[in-house]
């Protein structure tokens, strides 16, 4: 399968900002700025459901998988695996998780001061169903 990736650094309010767009797996943009990191990922595909969100030690794991089911052309069945190194100061203990009804995952969590302990270790992260659309952010 032919798949093209093209990755955009840059800049943005003074924040990092790489955006990925694939033919086969949709929209993604990484965020990591002062105070959060954030990784939106266009899901629109899957349900909550479907999706598996979980950090293991310094990443977040994200696959989703749906079983067969018709479509306009025939019958289709999707899989993804995406895996993202989080920063060291990332606070694992208060990451977010939500799917908004337009299916775009927002995953999020806040930075913590250098000196403090970000809390390491595995643990599943539920997916919430958020009643609004979301935006990709503009790059």
């Amino acid at each position: 399968m032919l798949q093209c990736i093209c990755l955009r650094e840059g800049q943005q309010g003074g924040q990092s900002l790489q955006t990925l767009e694939t033919a086969s797996c949709g929209h993604v943009t990484v965020r990591s700025d002062r105070d959060k990191f954030t990784i939106m990922l266009d899901v629109k595909h899957f349900s909550p459901e479907d999706l598996s969100v979980k950090i293991i030690d310094d990443f977040v794991e994200i696959h989703g998988k749906h079983s067969e089911r018709q479509d306009d052309h025939g019958y289709i069945s999707r899989e993804f695996h995406r895996r993202y190194r989080l920063p060291a100061n990332v606070d694992q203990a208060a990451i977010t998780c939500s799917l908004s009804n337009d299916g775009m995952l927002t995953f999020s969590g806040p930075k913590v001061p250098s000196n403090m302990d970000a809390g390491h270790s595995e643990r599943p992260i539920p997916v919430s169903r958020e009643e609004k659309p979301t935006s990709a952010p503009s790059s």
